[in-house]
């Protein structure tokens, strides 16, 4: 389960090979500001997944997610009460400067910053990508 790995301390080794296959699944830098896309498998929700076997187990990781972690790799522990948002509101983004860790409710006001084409803020968080 992926909630159990983000609360671990992976192996170097397994770092290496996770940032690899990210790395071969995004589709690059792009131009500055740009979202950096996920080219890989998609869920049914538009979300980029990885799946790769970590310690024997078969995982399934949100590609943002995972990104996030190992950008952030022993300076935070990712929990399932945490949402990791797109700020661009873009699902296939995995650019971590377009990612944000933050509650539930602040990630459902977003909602409301891409149907108005207006962000106002989100207090203590990072104001939406327009």
């Amino acid at each position: 389960m992926a909630s159990a790995f983000y609360a671990s301390v992976p192996s170097f080794h397994t770092v290496q090979r996770l940032k690899n296959l990210v790395e071969q699944k995004s589709g690059g830098a792009g131009a500055a500001g740009a979202c950096r896309l996920w080219v890989g498998e998609h869920d049914r929700y538009g979300y980029g997944v990885l799946r790769a076997t970590v310690a024997g187990k078969r995982i399934h990781f949100l590609a943002h997610r995972l990104a996030f972690f190992l950008h952030f790799l022993g300076t935070k522990i990712l929990t399932d009460t945490m949402n990791v948002s797109h700020i661009c509101h873009n699902k296939t983004c995995i650019k971590v400067e377009h990612l944000s860790y933050e509650p539930q409710s602040v990630n459902n006001s977003r909602k409301k910053c891409l149907a108005t084409r207006e962000c106002t803020g989100h207090h203590g968080y990072p104001k939406c990508i327009m």
